[in-house]
């Protein structure tokens, strides 16, 4: 029975986050200036500001996936390997609720091990290469970050191993000299 409950809730989530990504998307195709943009994913609508940072991050050698879903909110570009998420915030979105609600959000993503990068509109708009290095910048000190941690990771799977091992091969030394 709670197998089927659960087949069923990933169905209503799917279907709910389909829904929500729809109603952005709409939103998105009516702001002034929209562009539909083509990426490996499809084609997808951004802002202006949107567009001229995804640009500048393909320029660097950056594959973003646009509006990809994380712990229930879409982030404007994504890189889920190294979990980092970036943000283009337009001039709208810097009235108080709005940070407050981004704050929120923030938290929400590092608590699910996630890094944000915001970029402000303005900046973007006029320093959107500048936006891509510090990203390309980040997402590389990231990989090296989490390519660390598995190593580190590694090597205290293998000190317990090593523990939980070193009584037996004792004992199997201790057989080979009795022979």
């Amino acid at each position: 029975m709670n197998i089927g409950r659960s087949i069923f809730g990933e169905f209503e989530r799917d279907g709910r986050r389909k829904a929500v990504y729809l109603r952005l998307q709409s939103e998105a195709a009516s702001r002034p200036g929209a562009a539909l943009v083509q990426t490996p994913v499809g084609p997808v609508w951004m802002s202006p500001i949107e567009a001229k940072l995804y640009e500048a991050m393909c320029w660097e050698g950056l594959d973003p996936i646009p509006q990809f879903c994380v712990q229930g909110y879409y982030v404007d570009f994504a890189f889920p390997d190294i979990q980092m998420a970036v943000e283009a915030d337009g001039a709208a979105y810097h009235d108080d609720h709005h940070k407050q609600r981004d704050r929120k959000r923030d938290w929400i993503l590092r608590k699910a091990g996630w890094t944000v990068k915001r970029f402000r509109g303005t900046t973007i708009h006029h320093k959107a290469e500048n936006c891509a290095y510090i990203v390309r910048r980040d997402a590389k000190a990231r990989r090296e970050y989490l390519i660390e941690l598995a190593r580190r990771e590694e090597l205290r799977r293998q000190a317990r191993r090593d523990a939980i091992l070193h009584p037996f091969r004792w004992i199997a030394r201790l057989l080979r000299r009795d022979k």
